[in-house]
């Protein structure tokens, strides 16, 4: 293909593929994610997150406990780890919240890496 015979909107097309190509869905994902409420992830709900209540957190060790359909799975928070404030049950806009944020009780959803199981890539803490 000679670049020179290309118009200038064709060349625009041709870098907009490009860069639309070059961006992996995951990563659209994750910048909605915020705002979906807890289990209602498109693709991730149920398939590739936990959805249960805190029983535990370790705050030396950064691990929160997740009871999940009878069984209790030890979940890594890491500094990489986003969490949010699921507000939608009250109409509210979800919102960015903390490891502190984590309370014994509290339902939560987990999205976990790629790499493990256990440890979490981000996570929604239902509003009270």
């Amino acid at each position: 293909m000679n670049i020179r015979r290309l118009g200038i909107h064709s060349i625009r097309a041709l870098l907009f593929v490009c860069i639309i190509a070059a961006v992996s869905p995951t990563d659209g994902q994750q910048t909605t994610e915020q705002f979906i409420p807890i289990g209602k992830s498109p693709g991730i709900s149920e398939k590739y997150s936990y959805t249960g209540a805190i029983v535990a957190i370790d705050r030396e060790a950064q691990t929160i406990s997740v009871e999940d359909n009878g069984e209790i799975r030890i979940i890594k928070v890491t500094t990489e780890t986003s969490i949010w404030l699921d507000r939608s049950k009250i109409k509210r806009q979800n919102r960015l919240a903390g490891y502190d944020d984590c309370e014994v009780g509290r339902r939560i959803e987990v999205k976990y890496t790629e790499l493990d199981k256990n440890v979490a890539e981000w996570i929604k803490i239902e509003s009270t």
